[in-house]
């Protein structure tokens, strides 16, 4: 079981939870499970991809590879190659030059690089004449799938 929370950090080093009771309550099931062994990160919360946006990537090409007769992975892998590019590298043992992708794997953009995977994907898409619906949008499309999302949406309209 993996828990991702939002805190703050005081100038002083002093860390805040921003969702103290969701924490307390995720420890209490984690202790119920394995014990209270832990392993902590700390991470720019900002520079972290969320679960929404890869979420959000997949169910958004998922139609497209369909339509095109090619496997999730496949096409994903295609549209990394397209936005992110290759690089050239030397195989160290048999100095063959070859080409690797310079991002090959989604797990390990930030969210600014996901967000451009995101909007780079839908305009690959249309120029090739394939409407993509972005994440965002098929959500607010479908609150009754999403009711957070639908009450994020007034909150911030009020």
């Amino acid at each position: 079981m993996i828990g991702t929370f939002r805190a703050h950090v005081a100038p002083g080093g002093k860390v805040t939870l921003d969702f103290p009771a969701a924490v307390k309550a995720f420890l209490s099931r984690l202790a119920g499970t394995t014990g209270a062994n832990l392993a902590i990160t700390f991470a720019d919360w900002e520079a972290e991809k969320t679960r929404a946006q890869e979420k959000g990537f997949h169910a958004m090409i998922r139609p497209w590879a369909a339509e095109i007769g090619s496997r999730v992975d496949d096409l994903k892998r295609e549209l990394l190659e397209e936005i992110f590019g290759t690089m050239e590298v030397t195989h160290s043992l048999t100095g063959q030059v070859y080409l690797v992708l310079r991002k090959p794997h989604t797990s390990k953009l930030t969210k600014r690089e996901y967000s451009e995977l995101i909007e780079h994907t839908i305009e690959i898409a249309a120029s090739r004449g394939y409407v993509l619906t972005p994440p965002e949008e098929y959500k607010a499309q479908h609150p009754e799938k999403y009711p957070e999302y639908a009450r994020q949406q007034k909150r911030r309209a009020a």
